[in-house]
């Protein structure tokens, strides 16, 4: 079988319009060399712990891109590694983006044990990012550790005024869902600094790739079908937990989750909250309010303060079918464009030209709209 690992051919795969266009992209990845991050640490007794043969994220998924496809761990940079702003520049004139929202890439921290250590890197990578891409110029989401909530308040506070720094980034799993009250702080400082936040798919399923079990063997399952569940687990959770009735301007978005699921939840959510809503008022936040009931539909919530980025797209090649995808998925309001640069999964924004399916406004809300509507850019 023929790989399907390759560099992207921008002439062949890239339509001219596009470069014409303006284009947000809301997940592109930067890769920084273990030793240029770790050199921003801090703490010396921490960074003598991480600078022993382990090195700073020793715990690995037990899912290997080596497994599924020739190319293995290189198939994560098919397009190349940027460890510096220029990097970024050069890869976008290949991709017709013109503002990528940069961020640190080490979706493996999720996944190790040592709070501090995990708390040191965070640090760390965005210290590492403002030298090396706020300062020049390209826009930022900073990392903020899902792990300790009062030292993801610590970070925000310490690092959100950088003109740069356009949103937080973060990450979803199957273990503690963001509708949980403990991440009240980090919403409130996120809100307070104007800055969406960014949930990446996560590797944090130690010692499992997923309260399934170890049956799910392939990447298909894994980051096709496991990631989307949890996604959707994370966005009824803080709809249903009041998240959102509590803190009215704060933006979530979801990256690599998945999109074709909005219609399935905006009229399942609906549904069956109308049957069933007197539990809402003894979640906590409900209890501490005094409200028995959310105060709009679980739906509008989901077009309203959730977006979902494009990559992969998987758009139906039928023109029809996917128009009307498209509208039952709200997307004019909630999807924004993603490349998922530089993995061998990019998307470069083909679809949007050559499907009927996308309108001017359409392709423009998705492209860059929604984006300027959350990003301070």
């Amino acid at each position: 079988m023929v790989s399907s690992v390759k560099k992207l051919d921008r002439e062949a795969e890239v339509p001219d319009q596009a470069f014409e266009d303006y284009i947000v992209d809301l997940d592109f990845h930067v890769n920084p060399q273990e030793d240029e991050l770790l050199a921003y640490v801090e703490d010396d007794q921490v960074l003598d712990r991480l600078t022993t043969e382990f090195g700073a994220t020793p715990v690995m998924g037990k899912w290997d891109a080596a497994y599924a496809i020739k190319e293995g761990q290189e198939g994560l940079f098919t397009q190349g590694r940027a460890k510096y702003a220029e990097d970024v520049r050069e890869a976008c004139e290949s991709i017709a983006v013109d503002e990528p929202i940069v961020n640190p890439g080490i979706n493996n921290l999720n996944l190790q044990h040592h709070p501090v250590l995990k708390n040191a890197v965070c640090q760390a990578a965005n210290d590492y990012m403002i030298d090396n891409f706020v300062d020049e110029g390209v826009y930022t989401s900073m990392m903020v550790p899902k792990w300790d909530p009062e030292y993801a308040v610590e970070e925000i506070d310490r690092v959100a005024d950088e003109d740069n720094i356009v949103a937080a980034y973060s990450w979803f799993d199957p273990k503690v869902p963001w509708g949980n009250e403990q991440y009240d702080p980090v919403f409130e400082a996120l809100v307070e600094n104007d800055l969406p936040l960014l949930l990446h798919g996560s590797l944090a399923y130690w010692p499992q790739h997923s309260y399934i079990g170890d049956d799910m063997l392939t990447w298909t399952e894994v980051l096709g079908f496991d990631w989307p569940i949890h996604a959707m687990v994370n966005v009824v959770n803080m709809i249903m937990r009041g998240v959102f009735d509590k803190f009215p301007d704060l933006n979530v978005v979801i990256q690599e989750g998945g999109h074709w699921w909005v219609p399935f939840l905006r009229y399942r959510m609906d549904e069956f909250y109308e049957m069933h809503p007197e539990d809402v008022q003894i979640t906590p936040r409900k209890m501490d309010s005094g409200d028995r009931y959310l105060q709009r539909a679980p739906s509008e919530y989901l077009r309203d303060n959730i977006y979902l980025c494009t990559q992969p797209f998987a758009l139906p090649r039928s023109a029809g079918a996917a128009e009307n995808l498209l509208d039952l998925s709200m997307a004019e309001d909630m999807f924004i464009y993603s490349s998922d640069w530089p993995h061998q999964t990019l998307d470069p924004p083909t679809w949007f030209y050559t499907s009927r399916a996308f309108d001017d406004q359409t392709r423009e809300r998705i492209l860059n709209g929604n984006a300027t509507d959350i990003l301070d850019i």
